[in-house]
């Protein structure tokens, strides 16, 4: 620039000088521009003055003591109909004397977030596509728009690969759905028992009748003979004999020495032809549901499941909570068992009538 041109009037501060910020390398290198906005420090608005990409000057009234600190600063620039608001932290300088109502915002992070629309908004300015109206800002560039361009259709390969990810998005959609599905359908229709059933031979069991400690056992007693004997608490001696000719099943602490209660499990006697036999310990959860009409199943460690019966006998209950429940296995799946298999007390809610295609 020649020293006969003057710089144009919105480059240029009421000195007539391009002002130049601090850290600039060169004369030019951040003008500001007078372009007409507002800025908001806390709850005080204030009057911009002029604005380049690294500082503003704006004037209005800031409570003392509140320069040389860092503050979120608000850029409003209103335009016909609409209004751009930039969010910008800035350092606080004041300029002139004490009674000055000018103030210098030097921004923090020139190159932050709002570098990109406030460079359009200068450069634009520069450009006069935006144009000063009053206190308000006007558009006047281009207003066509710009032709899409043609699109080229997309290869054989680019073909292949869309079909194969959409197929592969399809299957893993399935997969879940699939796999929510199943769970969705364990958690209503099946309900697990806490505790395991052991199975064992049926027969009769033989209890204690008195509180006392066992003095003599003989499991191995013919029919007649004595099969135990427990000195009674009440100074009785109590002697049960065998009653049949049969095989005898021993239940825990059904030895010498050993203390027994009114009702305790001692022996079980198994007959010629035994059938499986077994007892269940069931929530009153279980019990409302084999009530309610669900079906009893046992699930054993195979993965095969056997129907079974439950029959609740009255004052059966443990000191847990649970009430004790005899199984009834079917003969027509008896064969998949066997003494002494463990399984899963489970009950299968029927949500399908039977003549609709649920299960029996």
């Amino acid at each position: 620039m020649s020293d006969h041109e003057q710089p144009p009037a919105f480059l240029t501060d009421a000195s007539g000088d391009p002002p130049v910020h601090p850290d600039a390398q060169h004369d030019n290198e951040h003008p500001q521009l007078h372009l007409p906005f507002t800025v908001r420090i806390g709850e005080r608005r204030m009057e911009g003055g002029s604005l380049s990409v690294t500082q503003a000057i704006v004037s209005g009234l800031l409570p003392s003591g509140i320069e040389r600190r860092s503050h979120p600063v608000s850029f409003r620039f209103d335009f016909e109909g609409y209004s751009v608001s930039l969010f910008i932290e800035a350092n606080i300088e004041k300029l002139g004397g004490q009674e000055s109502a000018q103030y210098r915002l030097r921004f923090t992070d020139p190159t932050g977030p709002h570098l990109a629309p406030l460079r359009y908004l200068l450069n634009s300015y520069i450009a006069g596509d935006v144009i000063s109206i009053g206190r308000m800002l006007g558009y006047n560039g281009p207003t066509q728009v710009k032709p899409a361009t043609p699109e080229v259709p997309p290869t054989l390969g680019q073909k292949l690969g869309k079909l194969m990810r959409q197929g592969a998005l399809a299957a893993v959609s399935i997969g879940l759905i699939a796999l929510a599905t199943t769970v969705i359908y364990d958690r209503v229709v099946f309900a697990y028992e806490p505790h395991p059933v052991t199975l064992t031979l049926a027969g009769e069991t033989l209890r204690a009748t008195a509180p006392g400690q066992i003095t003599y056992v003989n499991a191995e007693a013919p029919e007649g003979e004595v099969l135990y004997s427990i000195a009674a608490n009440s100074g009785d001696f109590l002697s049960v004999k065998m009653p049949c000719d049969c095989d005898v099943q021993v239940f825990e602490g059904f030895f010498e020495g050993g203390t027994v209660l009114p009702g305790s499990p001692l022996v079980k006697l198994i007959g010629a032809d035994p059938t499986l036999d077994a007892q269940a310990q069931v929530t009153f959860e279980g019990v409302a549901r084999a009530f309610a009409g669900d079906i009893a199943e046992l699930e054993l460690s195979s993965g095969a499941r056997v129907p079974v019966t439950l029959t609740f006998t009255d004052g059966e209950a443990e000191a847990d909570g649970m009430v004790v429940a005899h199984v009834t296995i079917d003969p027509e799946h008896a064969e998949q068992l066997a003494p002494g298999d463990t399984a899963r007390l489970r009950f299968r809610r029927q949500i399908l009538p039977t003549w609709f295609g649920g299960q029996g």
